[in-house]
């Protein structure tokens, strides 16, 4: 199975007068690319771009590099949103893609999610251990600074014990 995975081609500002616009796409230009989506950040374009590669969608990915702070990674922010172009004769073709993806996909209640679900007692029961374990590791500490630093506040005790052992 080969993915086709194809950039959008880059004109020059001088090469000629732009194709005349489409009264049913809501743009001018006539590009012959779409915007289909827009994908949260490079893993969710790569899956969705060899999705449709697989359907035989020719895909164009180019990333959003306008964010804040965009210029801290240099141009390859993983977490950067990414537009998915496509062919505008096969924007139809990647729609029903997209359908069939959603379709497919698991409801967002599924048995993984009602496994992992916690009730009260968990973070009581957490809670309490960790003030369990402190008080305990507190009283060790405690006794063996006590140990090691055995002395006597007062002298009337002190001669006493001393006197009788």
């Amino acid at each position: 199975m080969s993915i086709a995975v194809a950039r959008p081609p880059r004109m020059n500002p001088g090469s000629g007068p732009p194709a005349p616009a489409d009264d049913d796409s809501g743009g001018g230009g006539g590009s012959p690319w779409v915007t289909l989506v827009t994908a949260a950040n490079d893993i969710e374009a790569h899956l969705l771009a060899g999705r449709l590669g697989e359907a035989g969608v020719e895909v164009g990915v180019v990333k959003d590099r306008s964010a804040p702070g965009a210029w801290l990674y240099g141009g390859s922010n993983p977490w950067a949103p990414v537009l998915i172009l496509v062919r505008r004769l096969q924007l139809d073709d990647a729609r029903l893609v997209l359908a069939e993806i959603s379709f497919a996909a698991p409801d967002a209640t599924g048995p993984h999610e009602l496994m992992h679900r916690r009730d009260w007692r968990t973070p009581v029961m957490w809670w309490s251990l960790a003030l369990g374990l402190g008080l305990l590791m507190t009283g060790v500490a405690l006794g063996r600074t006590e140990a090691a630093l055995h002395r006597c506040d007062l002298p009337l005790v002190c001669s006493d014990a001393a006197a009788e052992g």
